[in-house]
């Protein structure tokens, strides 16, 4: 016949002696129940995932005409990987257009963070955008813009 512990400082079976089974028990409610053990195992399995969402899309408001000045803009992004490591890069910025006109600095990206050395969940990312209008720099009527690919990838996956 076997006995099965159960509980906080369950007993544990130490041997026979005299035709009796022996247990040590440790401190806290037990009890003795008639039974058997058998091991079972439970598990589940992760897909690969690399996963980038981005926020609202980023505005400068207006350029002004003839003053020098940094403007500045900013957006966030959700990061989700599985992999062992992950970075986030953005395609050459290069310069804001409008139509055939572009402006002649070009359009700078700070991406904080940009990199993990293990599996995120859910990752906060800061993109900060820059760009610089000099008083000489001669402006066109209507929108600048230009159209960044944002690339998450891994190394380990």
């Amino acid at each position: 016949m076997n006995y099965v512990g159960v509980g906080q400082g369950a007993p544990e079976k130490t041997g026979d002696q005299d035709g009796r089974t022996v247990f040590t028990v440790g401190s806290g409610d037990t009890h003795f129940s008639i039974g058997a053990t058998a091991p079972g195992t439970v598990g589940g399995t992760v897909p690969a995932t690399l996963a980038l969402s981005l926020g609202a899309p980023a505005s400068f408001g207006s350029f002004t005409p003839g003053f020098a000045k940094d403007y500045s803009a900013s957006t966030t992004a959700n990061v989700i990987s599985t992999a062992g490591d992950a970075a986030l890069t953005v395609s050459d910025p290069g310069h804001l257009t409008n139509g055939a006109f572009s402006l002649p600095e070009p359009l700078q990206v700070t991406i904080t963070p940009n990199a993990w050395t293990g599996p995120v969940s859910n990752a906060a990312v800061a993109i900060a955008f820059g760009q610089h209008i000099g008083a000489n720099d001669a402006l066109r009527t209507g929108s600048y813009s230009k159209t960044l690919t944002f690339t998450l990838s891994t190394t380990t996956p």
